[in-house]
């Protein structure tokens, strides 16, 4: 009976070796990231297609009264938009600390203008919405910004937010591990244009709400009188290359410094002074982005 048990037990283990554990996994050739739609929020019916060929595709392009339509349900083209108008998630359009300040330069109510929509396309369908309802002081717009997408017979809203920036900031989805969010794309100069700033704004959906996790310079220049050689300025440059990863976006900053060409003869300018390269994390923790370091632009400008 024991040598029965034993080769029964033999048999059982060399089968389970030929065919595998059903239980394990290869680390190596599982796909690290896999797309995760977001849970929506907001579901609104949207009328069938006169078109054949729309009605067969899955993902739908909505224009921007439609959009407006979803993110917020008492919208009228006849009527316009309060200042105490509802979103679909019951929140108020308009109440946000970011928008503090803002005035709409058409009044109220508020006519939808098409040209004051921007929509920004992203891989599955993904829809970044943003109505620029709002002027600040500064030049900025300002308004609700919207996750969603449109799908069949219906458009899904994810989250809902706000964004306050130069009017042509543009708009895209990156993933980090399993997450969707939002990069904001912003550029502002001087009138003068000696310095200038490009800026990435990372925003996270949380909860049905756009969280603003980060921002940081992706592209900056400045010229200021060099502290180390006198009459002469220094350009700094700096290029922030960016990389997403499963548990949060790895930075990687250059600066160069470059003394600027001066008319002065006895001056020695026109000539790269140094570059500086330094790596640093953005980690994904609930909800914001924390930096393992200070940002290079802080730690090199003004010490040349």
């Amino acid at each position: 009976m024991t040598t029965q048990r034993s080769w029964a037990f033999f048999l059982a283990a060399a089968a389970s070796a030929l065919l595998g554990c059903p239980g394990a996994t290869n680390q190596d050739t599982q796909v690290p990231v896999r797309y995760v739609t977001p849970v929506s929020v907001c579901r609104m019916k949207l009328p069938s297609s006169s078109s054949p060929e729309r009605q067969r595709a899955a993902v739908r392009d909505l224009d921007p009264e439609q959009w407006v339509e979803v993110l917020i349900p008492a919208y009228d083209n006849e009527r316009g938009i309060d200042p105490t108008s509802l979103d679909c998630t019951g929140n108020y359009v308009f109440a946000n600390e970011s928008l503090r300040g803002g005035a709409s330069a058409k009044g109220w109510p508020r006519m939808v203008d098409p040209d004051d929509v921007t929509i920004n396309t992203g891989p599955q369908g993904m829809r970044v919405v943003w109505l620029k309802a709002l002027k600040f002081d500064n030049g900025d717009d300002g308004g609700p910004l919207v996750l969603g997408r449109a799908y069949g017979d219906a458009a899904e809203v994810y989250a809902v937010g706000s964004f306050r920036g130069p009017a042509d900031a543009q708009f895209s989805t990156a993933r980090v591990g399993n997450e969707t969010i939002i990069v904001g794309e912003t550029k502002e100069c001087t009138p003068e244009g000696d310095s200038c700033r490009k800026r990435s704004h990372f925003i996270l959906p949380r909860r049905g709400r756009l969280v603003a996790a980060a921002v940081i310079d992706t592209e900056r220049t400045q010229i200021i009188p060099s502290t180390t050689e006198r009459g002469v300025f220094a350009q700094y440059r700096l290029v922030t290359d960016v990389t997403y990863k499963p548990d949060g976006i790895l930075l990687l900053e250059q600066v160069n410094v470059r003394i600027t060409k001066t008319e002065v003869p006895t001056l020695d300018s026109d000539r790269d002074l140094r570059t500086v390269e330094f790596q640093r994390f953005l980690r994904l923790e609930r909800d914001t982005l924390f930096s393992t370091n200070e940002p290079l632009w802080e730690r090199v400008v003004g010490r040349d």
